[in-house]
């Protein structure tokens, strides 16, 4: 089966990563590989505006000169993008957009199997000192599964944990793993986390998630923790990761408020982290 992997580009160490997986996964699948880049237009027009008529000529001339300057930038990374693609007898399409960084790869991604990206991203390179908000705003609109990875290089076979709360995002998200990684093989076998204060609930919960991971052929553990679920997946995930680099399998619910999902989700610390590779789904 051949499939379509959208991979952001930027210049960061994440995104050097998130390339090196993707190519790793397509040449395992026979997968395309596409990178995008976008010139954060947006951004360098609304950083650079003049504040009064006067100004506005040497205003457009700087955001003119940024636009430039930020599309030489990224041209030259699809150029060793398309170079590691070659050299690796992957096939691969080169994307260059412009725009909000978020809104573009979301577009893209509406008919993308998979998006890889770091969890840290520096698509806003041109007016932001470190990362910008790429990521949350794309995990808020996803459109297909994502994966995120850190600035480590990742196996292709990880350990999984999955945060499984039987509601319907927790659903989505565990049938998109395991459809990915029936094609991926991320890994044989994973771990399914409820976080509940009473065990008997927690245990019943899992059952059923249990019975479709076995269906796709995955050995199967499970654990119920009582207390916070961000504080408690979070501190599994990491210890599971002591021992070998774990992908943490998590849903979310869309919403355009970013603030405010983040705030409420159980992603908060597992993405203020930044060292936990993510599956993320609606």
């Amino acid at each position: 089966m051949s499939l379509r992997i959208l991979v952001g580009i930027d210049d960061s160490n994440y995104a050097q990563r998130a390339i090196a997986y993707g190519i790793a996964l397509a040449k395992k699948s026979g997968a395309t590989l596409a990178g995008i880049c976008v010139v954060d237009t947006f951004g360098i027009e609304r950083h650079s505006a003049g504040a009064n008529i006067g100004a506005f000529y040497f205003a457009q001339k700087l955001i003119d000169e940024k636009i430039n300057e930020s599309r030489e930038k990224l041209e030259k990374l699809l150029e060793k993008f398309e170079e590691h693609c070659r050299n690796n007898g992957v096939r691969y399409e080169k994307i260059m957009t412009s725009g909000t960084p978020a809104k573009e790869i979301v577009r893209e991604s509406e008919l993308a199997d998979l998006l890889i990206m770091g969890v840290r991203t520096f698509f806003h390179f041109e007016t932001i000192e470190g990362p910008g908000d790429t990521f949350e705003k794309v995990v808020s609109q996803g459109r297909c599964p994502l994966l995120a990875v850190t600035d480590e290089e990742l196996p292709l076979e990880m350990d999984v944990l999955i945060a499984y709360d039987g509601n319907l995002k927790s659903n989505n998200a565990l049938k998109a793993f395991a459809g990915m990684n029936d094609l991926f093989h991320f890994s044989p076998s994973a771990t399914l986390l409820n976080v509940n204060d009473d065990p008997s609930e927690g245990d019943k919960t899992l059952e059923k998630a249990d019975r479709y991971l076995s269906a796709h052929g995955l050995k199967t553990r499970t654990k119920v923790r009582a207390g916070r679920p961000r504080e408690m997946i979070h501190r599994t995930v990491k210890e599971m990761g002591e021992g070998k680099k774990t992908l943490l399998v998590i849903g979310t619910s869309a919403s355009n408020e970013v603030a405010s999902f983040f705030l409420g989700n159980s992603l908060k610390n597992v993405v203020r982290d930044g060292s936990i590779p993510l599956f993320i789904f609606h």
